[in-house]
């Protein structure tokens, strides 16, 4: 029987779930922070993991496959104590869903003026002027257009956006025009959202910087979903204050969690959410992972391991 290790946060959960999925494996799981069974870790040939701690694959000499927790893999691959040829796989799960979700609702929540109605609310004050703003055939423009940025898409224009997808390489799409990421900042200044959910790779991290931002307006709001070292962050708040940027909805950052001295805290045209558009839960990521748990417990090849030179 195959043994699979599970660091992780929540390891109780995912433990037990993975094993329901795959009763052929011998599962058990740490914490991250916890000291695991360096005898029963040894054997180990899987390892299910968020955040590696320091020295773990040192700590499994059989170590064959990792599959991560989540979609963004950009902290593996390059992850110095990671052998070459040990397969990564990653897991989308339901997170198209979820940051749809994220992304509607934070547009809505403008164009609907909800703060605003709230403070007439609070004045007990008939605000009959707070018109919705009408979102029909206005732009949005999305970075990254795999799964999730596909799912968020769909879920703008059904709010009856126009949508336009941005990829590495342009390529024929039988739903979406897509364009490629150099063509991002000539639409910018037609927009009325921008979403980033591509990886983080080479070519992405510090996309949005000064350069691409002066293309902006002051009716644009940038949602970050994907990774915030794509951001710039000096050049965002000063896109904000001069008004290339109307607004900044970030969900990720170069650091988390957020430090307390950042200056994204107390801008008035910034809302920080805890890296909670995409939450991870084995009943949306199980399925994703299956197939390879029950390879993995046939000794059977992984199936769509990433490519560490694209990083996704």
């Amino acid at each position: 029987m195959r043994k699979l290790a599970v660091v992780h946060r929540l390891h109780h959960a995912w433990g037990q779930a993975l094993q329901e999925a795959e009763p052929r494996l011998e599962v058990r799981g740490w914490h991250p922070r916890d000291a695991p069974d360096d005898a029963w870790l040894r054997d180990a040939e899987g390892l299910f993991v968020w955040n590696l701690p320091p020295g773990l694959v040192a700590r499994m000499p059989r170590l064959a496959w990792i599959q991560n927790s989540g979609a963004g893999v950009d902290h593996l691959v390059g992850h110095a104590e990671i052998p070459p040829g040990i397969p990564i796989t990653r897991a989308d799960g339901q997170f198209g869903l979820w940051m749809a979700r994220y992304v509607c609702a934070h547009l809505l929540q403008e164009a609907l003026r909800v703060d605003a109605c709230r403070a007439a609310q609070g004045e007990r004050r008939w605000a009959a002027e707070l018109v919705p703003e009408d979102l029909t055939g206005q732009v949005a423009l999305v970075h990254g257009f795999g799964r999730i940025g596909r799912q968020i898409g769909r879920a703008l224009r059904e709010l009856g956006l126009e949508v336009r997808g941005f990829v590495r390489t342009p390529r024929a799409d039988a739903e979406f025009p897509l364009h490629g990421a150099g063509d991002l900042g000539a639409w910018m200044g037609r927009a009325r959202v921008l979403v980033l959910c591509a990886p983080l790779t080479s070519g992405t991290r510090g996309f949005v910087n000064a350069s691409l931002l002066e293309h902006g307006h002051p009716g644009l709001t940038l949602v970050n979903v994907g990774r915030g070292e794509q951001v710039v962050v000096p050049d965002l708040l000063a896109a904000l204050d001069r008004g290339t940027l109307g607004r900044a909805v970030l969900d990720v950052f170069p650091r988390e969690p957020l430090e307390a001295s950042s200056p994204l805290w107390d801008h008035p045209g910034v809302v920080v959410t805890p890296h909670h558009s995409g939450p991870s839960v084995p009943r949306d990521l199980i399925p994703d992972i299956l197939e390879n748990l029950h390879r993995f417990a046939q000794g059977q090849p992984i199936l769509n391991a990433v490519d560490r030179t694209l990083g996704y």
